[in-house]
């Protein structure tokens, strides 16, 4: 794979873990406690995450011998995989916080919600942090992705032409815009 290759295939990881960390987000805040269901979502979109960063490490090592962009894709891959499945571990605390709340203690309260107020205000906090956590130990394997991504991307002044990716302005994630033509008068419209 070229280091072009392998560059966008780190920016794609970088922003499937975003998009993890901006579903987080969406939770909903204390005092309500998140549904498992959407919990559960997030849980199976970083195992996800997890399964295809393994895959790619899998893909690198086979191919290993084709030079530096597969050993710096390589060693992000591996740097990413740790912090995972931290976040991982968090998700699936909060996921059990959760559903012990839900299906043991509300039952076993539900007749005096006097009593539910304590472990109601513990699984808030639990939930608080274990996302809080997860969004700062994601925050950091977006990070290193992208950054690897950033080493491996060719710069433009050493991109060949027809090398894709040469329409870009350095600089800049947009692409150029093509050379404007030269003047051409419009045609009048003849009277008939």
């Amino acid at each position: 794979m070229s280091n072009f290759t392998h560059a966008l295939a780190l920016y794609d990881m970088a922003g499937q873990v975003d998009r993890l960390r901006f579903q987080l987000r969406t939770l909903p805040p204390a005092p309500a406690i998140p549904a498992v269901d959407s919990v559960s979502a997030r849980v199976e979109d970083l195992i996800g995450i997890t399964s295809a960063v393994s895959a790619q490490i899998k893909h690198c090592l086979s191919d290993l011998m084709s030079g530096e962009p597969t050993k710096a894709a390589l060693k992000a891959y591996s740097n990413a995989l740790a912090p995972l499945g931290e976040a991982l571990a968090e998700l699936g605390r909060m996921h059990a916080e959760i559903a012990h709340y839900n299906f043991t203690t509300h039952p076993a309260h539900r007749g005096s919600p006097s009593d539910l107020e304590v472990p109601r205000q513990e699984v808030n906090e639990m939930v608080s942090v274990c996302c809080e956590t997860a969004d700062e130990i994601l925050e950091v394997a977006a990070i290193e992705l992208r950054d690897a991504a950033v080493k491996l991307m060719p710069s433009p002044s050493r991109l060949q032409p027809g090398t894709p990716g040469r329409a870009l302005r350095a600089g800049s994630a947009l692409p150029s815009l093509p050379p404007t033509p030269p003047a051409v008068t419009p045609r009048v419209a003849k009277s008939r």
